[in-house]
């Protein structure tokens, strides 16, 4: 599991989707589960920077999973349609059963805590 703190817009939106497909390459499970449960502020960056990483790891075969996305995030994945890309967990839990989900010890991987 990977968690995302803080807020995902044009100036870290870049800095997301290396670290998730850093995250990506340094395992070999077949799902990515997103814990997005911490993110401050999301807009359509931090969209296209999810939709990068999906379209690399499912090329590979992989898949990429959101599980509990804050208030901010749900409203834009929502507003652009992405609930159809992509399948969205309610609780990590639920997303960590269903998959077999990266983890990266309880430690935030991209850390960008909202002032």
């Amino acid at each position: 599991m990977v968690r995302v703190h803080g807020e995902v817009d044009l100036a870290t939106a870049d800095r997301l989707r290396e670290r998730l497909l850093q995250a990506a390459q340094a395992s070999r499970c077949d799902c990515l589960v997103v814990d997005m449960s911490r993110v401050g502020f999301f807009d359509a960056s931090g969209v296209r920077a999810l939709v990068a990483v999906y379209q690399v790891l499912t090329g590979q075969g992989r898949h990429v999973v959101l599980a509990e996305p804050a208030p901010i995030a749900e409203r834009v994945l929502e507003a652009l349609g992405m609930r159809r890309l992509f399948e969205v967990y309610p609780m990590v839990e639920m997303a960590l059963t269903h998959t077999s989900g990266l983890r990266v010890d309880g430690e935030p991987i991209f850390d960008n805590p909202v002032p």
